[in-house]
């Protein structure tokens, strides 16, 4: 039998190796996402160059710069500290979302707000995302003890209340998808966090709820979401349809191969909204099936690796806000995707760090930066003397 010094050597060791892996898992994650970060500036610029020239590409260079400044300053002030300010976010992004109801409505949605001092569009349900991951996961890991149990379970009835108030806020300025988007990453971070399957039989319900409510209240928002089923029949009544029937157009052509950087035929002004929500299919055009399956590759190595850090996680805070965020962009990703392939319904959600588009290249880098301190931080002492980490808090 192993002697109890035997058995503290054996676990010092093991924590040594899961502590060096948290190393490597951050620096590859930054890695992975610098790397789609450079390859969608570039295909931004074939994309928007023979329309717009380089415009679009200089707006996504400075807010490149701007993400990755704000990654660097996420690592070093840490993710726990972040974390003590959420009630402070939660406020400034309340205040965000209503402005946003009342700026100016494009394409049918308040989403946008204009910043004035240097004249950017900002949207605020981008912010949401890291704000909710930050709450939700700090509050779940500060109560595991409770969520499942009916008797104590009222401390969730202000966090709760809180995070639907916020997702009402971002589906009244006509965003759906992100709507949807956060309501699945918080369903997933109370799973995580041990909440019993029996609890989510509302969800069924509600999907049903917002069905009823779109086929009533919106029917065009519901053309919008059901066009997919049959693109050509509603493009050739040049309807909901049109954009995701040139992207199959562009798809197809490229083939496995491609037809070569910059040599896009749909991006002249056949494929609406070609740079933004749609900038994969000029990718699938230009670099075939081939180029497309190299960004899938990308996306899930960089959620296979935010994954592994949050199972070394030594905080439970830190394990379910990286599977939060892992899991948020590994489904814009799919989503996104998924669009573009006529596999899901057109709703607005980018491909993160491809798509052009200031704040959700902002939010993304953000919590890339999360990602990359939950890792930094299973490593002790390696954070100790870092700026702004002379208090450090002790959060399970």
């Amino acid at each position: 039998m192993l002697r109890q010094n035997e058995v503290s050597e054996l676990v010092d060791d093991l924590n040594r190796r899961n502590d060096g892996r948290s190393f490597s898992y951050a620096l590859i994650v930054a890695f992975i996402a610098f790397i789609i970060m450079m390859f969608g500036l570039t295909m931004l610029y074939s994309t928007s160059f023979a329309t717009v020239g380089e415009k679009f590409f200089h707006a996504q260079l400075k807010w490149a710069v701007i993400s990755s400044v704000a990654m660097v300053g996420v690592v070093f002030i840490g993710y726990k500290r972040l974390s003590n300010w959420t009630p402070w976010m939660l406020g400034l992004l309340a205040i965000l979302l209503v402005w946003a109801l009342f700026s100016k409505s494009i394409n049918g949605a308040n989403r946008w707000i204009i910043i004035p001092v240097v004249n950017m569009r900002f949207q605020p349900s981008e912010l949401a995302k890291v704000v909710l991951a930050l709450y939700g996961a700090k509050v779940t890991a500060d109560n595991l003890r409770n969520i499942n149990n009916w008797k104590n379970f009222k401390v969730f009835l202000l966090p709760g209340a809180v995070i639907v108030s916020i997702l009402l806020l971002v589906v009244a300025g006509r965003d759906l998808g992100t709507t949807l988007l956060l309501a699945a990453a918080m369903a997933s971070l109370v799973f995580a966090g041990g909440m019993q399957k029996r609890f989510f039989i509302l969800i069924p319900f509600l999907l049903a709820l917002l069905a009823f409510y779109l086929w009533k209240f919106d029917p065009e928002r519901l053309s919008r979401v059901t066009s997919f089923t049959n693109p050509g029949d509603m493009a050739l009544r040049e309807s909901d349809g049109y954009q995701l029937w040139n992207s199959l157009l562009a798809l197809g052509s490229g083939g496995w191969g491609g037809i070569g950087f910059m040599e896009s035929r749909m991006k002249l002004r056949y494929l609406p909204e070609a740079h933004t929500d749609f900038i994969l299919a000029v990718v699938g055009e230009e670099l075939g099936y081939i180029g497309l399956l190299a960004v899938i590759a990308a996306y899930l190595l960089l959620g296979y690796f935010g994954m592994r850090i949050a199972l070394n996680s030594r905080s439970r805070f830190g394990m379910l806000l990286a599977q939060t965020i892992t899991l948020i962009i590994l489904l814009q990703a799919g989503i996104n995707i998924g669009v573009v392939s006529g596999a899901l319904p057109t709703k607005g959600i980018s491909a993160p760090l491809i798509s052009y588009g200031g704040s959700n290249l902002l939010i993304n880098m953000i919590m890339v930066g999360l990602l990359v301190s939950i890792g930094l931080e299973n490593v002790p002492g390696l954070t100790d003397n870092w700026p702004l980490r002379k208090k450090r808090e002790n959060i399970n």
